[in-house]
């Protein structure tokens, strides 16, 4: 086994039996000299009992936190660990595609300048999973009687998906007026290290929006870089953090804030709200009086 070369970084609180469907995808990759480290953020459930033969072998590390921390600091354990040139966030309801590892690091290998860039990103297919029945999905129905045949059929879910495109990042506030994360995120570790880790000087002390907290950090020192491919899997259901709008829009405000004047206070934010979301469309010099 060569050198492993990257480690991926799964945090996770309730999980249920997505966890496997993370870990399974990792162990499909065409590279597979990989770490993997779990971060177990205070779970109630019976995750480790699910996941405990994936601990026998001697790459995968389980760090247990006896209460609930957050992303963030779930995050930062992580780091704390990870001996390999690159870290991948996985959260443990998403997958990787079979390739996702590979071309990562080959893009690494290959693209211009690349000590002057934090994270690696390519593009996402966003999973939708519904019932074919409403009214079933109503009466919580798994069976329906099916008039011309007379027979009770399975409904079987409608899986829809849309791949949403990646893009590269030059510059902060072409990062900060994008609006946008990137996924994944496969980080140069020193990068991650130099700013830090993952911030929770935040009211919600890094729980919300960790991505964009930390993006927006390492934006202030190096490029994003995207390749044109679909690199991640994420599963939309309800109990994503992001269906929490209210608090969705209070942290990115927060975030771009803290963010304008840490960048030499030149600019106010100007936000658009549509439905209850809310986004930065506009700078507004501040007056030089």
């Amino acid at each position: 086994m060569m050198e492993s070369k990257v480690t991926v970084v799964i945090p996770f609180y309730n999980p249920g039996a997505y966890i496997l469907e993370a870990l399974d995808s990792v162990y499909a990759q065409t590279y597979k000299d990989w770490k993997i480290i779990l971060i177990d953020d205070g779970s109630t459930d019976d995750t480790v009992v699910k996941i405990k033969d994936y601990l026998e072998d001697p790459r995968i590390k389980l760090v247990r936190h006896s209460q609930n921390m957050g992303q963030s600091k779930s995050m930062n354990s992580g780091l704390n660990l990870v001996e390999t040139p690159f870290l991948i966030q996985l959260d443990a309801d998403d997958w990787f595609y079979p390739y996702t590892l590979e071309v990562l690091l080959k893009e690494t290998e290959t693209v211009k300048n690349p000590d002057e860039i934090a994270v690696f990103s390519g593009n996402i297919n966003l999973v939708y999973k519904t019932s074919v029945d409403s009214e079933a999905t109503r009466n919580s129905k798994k069976f329906k009687f099916n008039p011309t045949t007379k027979k009770l059929e399975w409904l079987k879910p409608r899986v829809k998906s849309r791949v949403i495109k990646g893009r590269s990042f030059q510059e902060r506030y072409e990062f900060l007026l994008a609006n946008s994360s990137v996924w994944p995120r496969f980080y140069r570790t020193t990068a991650l290290q130099h700013i830090g880790g993952w911030p929770v000087d935040d009211p919600y002390e890094g729980r919300y929006a960790e991505d964009i907290r930390v993006l927006s950090r390492l934006i202030e020192h190096y490029r994003f870089h995207c390749v044109d491919k679909a690199l991640l899997n994420h599963r939309r259901h309800n109990k994503n953090q992001t269906n929490n709008i209210q608090v969705y829009r209070d942290i990115m405000e927060w975030i771009v804030w803290d963010s304008l004047k840490r960048w030499g206070d030149e600019y106010e934010p100007i936000f658009t709200t549509k439905a209850g979301w809310t986004s930065l469309t506009g700078l507004r010099p501040k007056s030089k009086d």
